[in-house]
């Protein structure tokens, strides 16, 4: 029983990295867009981007990672709170990474937060 639930989280981990993948990508072009093309300060385009992030990844990570309908309002609030996260920490690092690095190098914690939060409060089951 134990090895099947660590085989499915396992499962369900791979496709939330190969989804959250593909919706980092797309979110990733939104804010370089909004900083190149819009010429939008990188709170903006950040925001820019978590917006397109959450219209697209929400039907992505219920139905293909959760296989949930899930909550909206909570996957909203959700990423409404990693954005603000994100924020805070880009102020940090940007001096260092400059505003094009600064949201790759973070990834990792994003990643690894939102998969928890995600699973825990919008996609229960």
């Amino acid at each position: 029983m134990i090895e099947k639930l660590k085989a499915m989280n396992f499962w369900q981990f791979f496709r939330y990295v190969v989804v959250g993948g593909l919706n980092t990508l797309l979110s990733l072009a939104v804010y370089y867009l909004g900083l190149g093309w819009l010429q939008l300060p990188y709170q903006a385009a950040s925001a820019l981007s978590v917006g397109v992030g959450i219209l697209v990844g929400f039907k992505a990570h219920g139905a293909l990672v959760f296989k949930s309908e899930g909550s909206f309002v909570r996957y909203v609030l959700i990423w409404t709170t990693i954005y603000l996260g994100n924020i805070l920490l880009i102020a940090l690092v940007r001096d260092v990474t400059g505003d094009y690095w600064a949201p790759v190098i973070l990834l990792p914690v994003t990643t690894m937060l939102a998969y928890v939060l995600l699973k825990r409060f919008s996609f229960k089951q």
